[in-house]
């Protein structure tokens, strides 16, 4: 498993936990219009796909999986500092330097991203 790959599927768990309790009831109705995510994050010379499913269960793919929701691109140093210090490895003082660009290939990407990025560190 590759770097981001690796710190991705560490925050998996996390998601998971967060978001299946938010899938029963009333609310979960409107949560699971969201779902299933799909999205990319990819340094030029990496390349991971975070899927969340219609159940709530995420897990890291190497490479892409279509159809993507979001596409997260930086460099290796910048994605890779992000996703430290949203895994608690780096203190969220840390610097983060370096541009991290956000696209969007779908509504619901692009919600469930501003709801998420801080938690993603992106």
């Amino acid at each position: 498993m590759t770097c981001i790959a690796g710190l991705l599927a560490r925050l998996a768990p996390e998601i998971e936990a967060q978001l299946k309790p938010t899938l029963a009831g009333l609310a979960g109705l409107f949560v699971r219009g969201y779902l299933p995510q799909l999205w990319v994050f990819s340094t030029g010379t990496e390349r991971a796909t975070l899927v969340v499913d219609a159940h709530g269960n995420a897990k890291v793919t190497l490479g892409t999986v279509e159809p993507v929701d979001v596409l997260i691109i930086a460099s290796h140093d910048t994605l890779s500092t992000a996703l430290e210090v949203a895994n608690g490895l780096r203190s969220r003082d840390s610097p983060i330097s370096g541009q991290i660009d956000s696209q969007f290939y779908t509504g619901k990407g692009e919600t469930a991203f501003n709801f998420l990025r801080s938690k993603l560190g992106v």
